[in-house]
């Protein structure tokens, strides 16, 4: 267990230090108040100030003998999960601009859930209509993003 804390608290810092050097190129304010970098700073300095905290408070912990047998990665039904997980990222993100989000996240919605084990076919279907359908609405009426509609709503 602990090795797998460090290793996720040393990606989590490297991380959080990229955001931080990305985050010092954007302007921290401008005439108006806080630019365009303001708020990534202060996430990823907070950010890397918690892993530093993580990885002390790790290291001052005990070796425990049983740790040396743990794996890192999942394995078993978890590993299936996982893997599900990370190939429905991926062709998410490749199906995005050719179906566009709509369609892509109701896919990836009701995919998910039945990855994670979930059998009732109506929750199923009111969790991808509403993660798909209801957050396409509330970011493209309410906040004005452009998301990507795809060749079949254009």
């Amino acid at each position: 267990m602990r090795q797998g804390r460090l290793i996720a608290t040393g990606v989590m810092l490297a991380f959080c230090l990229f955001a931080l050097w990305q985050a010092l190129l954007l302007s921290l304010t401008d005439r108006l108040g806080p630019g365009p970098g303001f708020f990534p700073f202060w996430l990823a300095l907070i950010g890397a100030v918690l892993a530093v905290a993580l990885l002390f408070t790790t290291f001052r912990e005990p070796v425990d003998p049983a740790d040396a047998e743990v794996r890192i990665l999942p394995h078993g039904p978890g590993a299936k999960r996982w893997l599900a997980i990370v190939v429905l990222l991926a062709a998410t993100a490749a199906a995005m601009e050719i179906v566009g989000f709509r369609l892509a996240m109701l896919v990836f919605n009701a995919a998910l859930v039945i990855a994670l084990g979930e059998r009732r076919w109506w929750l199923i279907a009111v969790f991808a209509v509403l993660g798909s359908f209801g957050v396409h609405y509330i970011f493209t009426t309410w906040l004005d993003v452009l998301l990507p509609a795809g060749w079949i709503w254009s």
